[in-house]
């Protein structure tokens, strides 16, 4: 499932721009389910995949304060069991005190996407997983799905949702 899903997004990524006479191009398509917040994006900023990448890699050493350098004074954390935490010193409190008691070991990405929307929007797509050890040594696999919107380069929202991986 995995690989069908990351050749999906390669092939997505590597069919590039449709040529000016296709007709993709001007083609309106009528969607059975209008969304709420983008219909249409196209590729993003890769940089601001690399300002993930960066706080990640510093969560993951466990460098708080340049984990929070890339966080806005007044950012979103929406998590994955319902609740919201605002503010940069509630998420880096969340942050500092789920990740000092564990270690994250063979952390791996397996698809990390910048997009733009019609609206103007930067996010971040990231699907990624590690293994997570706890201080007692027992490890269990997880897989995220975490998205993540910028604005003036700083993270103001971040979603998350996990599972347990088999």
């Amino acid at each position: 499932m995995k690989e069908a899903l990351l050749i999906s997004i390669v092939l997505f990524i590597s069919c590039g721009q449709p040529q000016k006479n296709e007709s993709v191009e001007s083609k309106k398509v009528d969607y059975i389910f209008e969304a709420t917040y983008l219909d249409d994006f196209k590729i993003g900023n890769p940089e601001l995949v690399l300002k993930v990448q960066q706080m990640h890699k510093y969560l993951i050493n466990k460098d708080y304060e340049m984990a929070a350098s890339y966080l806005s004074d007044d950012v979103v954390f929406a998590l994955e069991d319902g609740s919201r935490l605002e503010g940069k010193e509630k998420c880096m409190q969340f942050m500092i005190e789920g990740y000092s008691s564990i270690e994250i070991q063979d952390y791996q990405v397996a698809v990390n996407l910048a997009v733009t929307g019609d609206n103007g929007d930067e996010w971040v797509l990231l699907w990624d997983n590690a293994n997570i050890v706890s201080k007692d040594g027992t490890s269990s696999g997880f897989n995220w799905m975490e998205t993540f919107r910028f604005e003036n380069g700083k993270i103001v929202t971040m979603n998350q949702f996990s599972k347990p991986r088999n």
